[in-house]
């Protein structure tokens, strides 16, 4: 299929959703968004994401390793009961769903007598 040459006073699909996108021809005079990036901005108190760096000067010293294990073995054995016991459900569903199918074709392929 051969191409159409674009004609510049029809807008995209993208200039006709993001218009802001594209200003009038006389914003020449505006930042780039380069140049603002590169300004130092305003430092906010409370700002709800630290740099990593300030958290770790700040954070609590770690517990023992045997304490650690001994928590996450925990969590992990409790993860695996949950995970045991939806499965159990899944099981019990599926063979509750598909039982009845299962002894209509059996009765329906054994012959009497």
């Amino acid at each position: 299929m051969p191409s159409r040459p674009t004609d510049p006073g029809i807008p995209t699909l993208t200039q006709r959703a993001e218009p802001s996108l594209y200003g009038p021809a006389g914003d020449d005079d505006a930042p780039v968004l380069t140049e603002l990036a590169n300004e130092p901005g305003p430092a906010y108190a409370d700002d709800a994401f630290p740099l990593l760096t300030d958290v770790a000067d700040a954070a609590a010293p770690l517990p023992d390793a045997t304490v650690l294990a001994a928590r996450l073995q925990a969590e992990v054995e409790q993860l695996m009961r949950e995970a045991l016991a939806d499965a159990i459900d899944q099981i019990q569903a599926r063979m509750d769903a598909e039982l009845p199918v299962i002894v209509s074709r059996v009765l329906n392929g054994v012959r009497p007598g």
